[in-house]
């Protein structure tokens, strides 16, 4: 049997979306007959996740640089020989962490335009194409996965979407928000006489949940969400969405709901905004840029006009159709069978 490792971390600082996206992946190369492992570093919250999934896994706490974690690979390769290491970090690696790596398995990087991923023998990016480095020679052009068909989500089925409440808001910040947008979004909507309801989704690694909950006291206007399976079955149940940049707001293009959108990083800021161009969300800017006493109004203009609404909803959908894993997984089983 084939074997795949994901080299992949989740904290408060990083948020969900890389593990989330990878598990997800693993899932879909499990169908292929592919084992899977993940390497990890010692983060409670993170082996809880790979433990609810079912997957095995090790975790190592020596892998502060390059040179440590390819010295935790080389060992690991021994133990269990894996064909294939799938790094979905942020941080990037160095030109010689792929020398050395390439000659035991093949190697895949998600989501990492750093010139040195392009080393490794598979390089995918699920966004829009403008967003990636241009200039790339036919050497490396060959081994590019771009686009947002790759786009990484659930196995899930699109369904025509069913909201009962017209008014309804759904908040998402992440799986920490460590800039505390939640709260300066809650505050801003406490002061409008809009009618409206707003599910607000607490992540793992929030950190001022009692700040969240002190504040929205007694207003039954807000409901908190502390547990969920995932996004995408709650963003059918609501009109539109407010959330930052990244793989949710890509959720929320497969399920066609309109979304307000904000960047909490000066990376993600560019990002929004090239892909912004295709008329699939509203995009509001980098957060502390923002007036969010304004957000209440642009919100409810987006409710209220049709036009807009339904042009979000259909382009996001048009854009992003669920595939994502499916494709990529298909290009590994054929790079290592």
């Amino acid at each position: 049997m084939k074997c795949i490792i994901f080299r992949v971390d989740a904290n408060k600082r990083l948020g969900m979306g890389h593990l989330s996206r990878s598990i997800q992946l693993a899932k879909e190369l499990k169908k292929l007959k592919i084992k899977t492992y993940f390497l990890i570093k010692n983060e409670k919250e993170s082996i809880k996740i790979i433990k609810e999934a079912k997957f095995p896994f090790f975790i190592f706490s020596n892998l502060s640089n390059d040179e440590k974690e390819l010295s935790e690979l080389m060992k690991l390769h021994k133990k269990i020989n894996f064909d294939c290491t799938i790094i979905d970090v942020k941080k990037s690696k160095n030109k010689t962490y792929f020398s050395k790596l390439n000659k035991i398995c093949k190697t895949v990087v998600i989501d990492n335009t750093n010139k040195n991923s392009l080393f490794a023998d598979l390089i995918v990016w699920p966004w829009v194409k403008e967003q990636y480095p241009k200039n790339i020679t036919k050497k490396f052009s060959d081994k590019l996965l771009i686009g947002p068909k790759y786009m990484q989500l659930g196995n899930f089925q699109r369904k025509k979407m069913a909201v009962k409440d017209k008014k309804s808001i759904l908040v998402s910040m992440g799986g920490s928000d460590k800039r505390n947008i939640t709260l300066k979004i809650i505050n801003s909507f406490k002061k409008t006489k809009h009618k409206f309801h707003m599910n607000i989704v607490i992540g793992r690694f929030f950190s001022n949940h009692e700040k969240i909950l002190s504040s929205i006291k007694n207003d039954e206007r807000f409901s908190l969400i502390f547990k969920n399976n995932g996004l995408i079955p709650l963003m059918s149940k609501n009109r539109i969405g407010i959330f930052t940049f990244g793989i949710t707001t890509c959720e929320a293009f497969f399920v066609g709901i309109p979304s307000i959108v904000l960047s909490h990083s000066i990376e993600n800021d560019i990002y929004a905004k090239k892909t912004s161009d295709y008329n699939c969300m509203k995009y509001l800017g980098y957060y502390k840029k923002i007036n969010f006493d304004k957000m209440p109004k642009m919100v409810f203009n987006l409710m209220n006009n049709s036009n807009d609404y339904k042009k979000y909803a259909m382009n996001g959908k048009n854009m992003i159709d669920g595939k994502g894993n499916k494709r990529i997984a298909k290009e590994i089983f054929e790079m290592i069978k």
